[in-house]
């Protein structure tokens, strides 16, 4: 795969990165590491950086050299040499294009966080303003008397306004944020896909294709739009933006390392994709002596925003260390 190995310096002075206080190299940092399929940069950087959220500073302090920390491959080797305080990537030629921030993952690449753990949340609309909702097509019927339709089944709906695949959603739980009880929208259900066979001019014809949940009558339809999994640069949310978690996907209470959970910060707050948040417990009042005595609020894990709403974001949890739960609140990672 590789025809020649080529030496990158990664200038990573141990003394200047004391002194700078912005990269702390970790004690235990491998002096060589093989690249495997399957890392993401978060876990390699995790194994040098104590905050591995810091890795464009880790791969961009020799941008003449390595333009893209994403463009990084299984069998790729780094090299750490503590006598000059030096990471050496070695790594095979490969000529690619690359942009600065945000670019659709090459198969091989090694991806910024676990793809597979967002690739379907991608994919879906997730959550939907409530006069949207209710303004989308509505599944009106089979083609006999059933109300839950399986994939092979023919569906009937209201006029749609183009062929191809449409995503069948019923409405969730509202998105309330707990501290204004502003509706921030609904959390919609997938249902799963169906492809239109014949538009008509009063009702259109779909056949069911997929299904994950029930597809019923009264389900919404919503336009399917391929989405790419992203590379996405991580930097810290501003720290003035704080938050809370208002919602855990799948409906589970405890969200552990890798669940994806719904915060109340999104494009209208200034949100964006690749913040990183730290999620602090909410302060918990205990007696003592009969007076109230806060407890430190310590943070059980980071948040790293993939996907944003208008006025809520998705983000998944990694590094965690204990289960994070509805009302933990966001602040600057550690």
């Amino acid at each position: 795969m590789f025809q020649r190995i080529i030496p990158l310096l990664l200038s990573l002075s141990l003394a200047g990165l004391v002194q700078a206080d912005t990269l702390k190299l970790r004690d235990d940092a491998p002096a060589r590491y093989v690249v495997k399929r399957g890392d993401t940069l978060w876990d390699i950087s995790g194994r040098y950086l104590s905050s591995p959220w810091k890795w464009p500073q880790l791969w961009q302090m020799n941008r003449s050299e390595i333009r893209n920390p994403h463009w990084i491959y299984p069998g790729d080797v780094l090299v750490l040499d503590r006598a000059t305080g030096k990471l050496r990537l070695e790594k095979g030629s490969r000529v690619v294009k690359l942009s600065p921030h945000i670019r659709i993952e090459d198969s091989d690449a090694i991806s910024s966080i676990p793809a597979s753990r967002i690739a379907a949340l991608l994919k879906r609309p997730l959550v939907i303003e409530q006069s949207g909702f209710a303004a989308a097509p509505r599944i009106i019927a089979g083609a006999d008397e059933r109300v839950v339709l399986a994939q092979g089944n023919t569906a009937y709906s209201q006029p749609l306004d183009s062929a191809g695949v449409w995503q069948a959603f019923r409405a969730g739980k509202e998105l309330t944020d707990p501290d204004s009880k502003e509706n921030l929208g609904f959390e919609v259900i997938y249902g799963g896909d169906l492809a239109v066979t014949d538009l008509g001019t009063t009702v259109s014809t779909l056949q069911v294709k997929s299904s994950v949940e029930e597809i019923a009558i009264g389900d919404r339809l919503v336009k399917y739009q391929t989405v790419p999994v992203l590379n996405y640069q991580p930097r810290p949310a501003p720290s003035g933006m704080g938050g809370k978690v208002i919602s855990i996907y799948g409906g589970v209470a405890d969200a552990a390392q890798y669940s994806s959970v719904v915060i109340n910060r999104g494009a209208r707050e200034g949100a964006e994709l690749g913040y990183v948040f730290g999620v602090y417990k909410q302060p918990r009042t205990v007696k003592v002596d009969g007076k109230d005595v806060t407890l430190p609020s310590p943070e059980v894990s980071r948040l790293f925003v993939y996907r944003v709403f208008d006025k809520v974001s998705y983000g998944l949890l990694l590094d965690s260390r204990q289960p994070v739960n509805v009302g933990d609140t966001l602040g600057q990672p550690e």
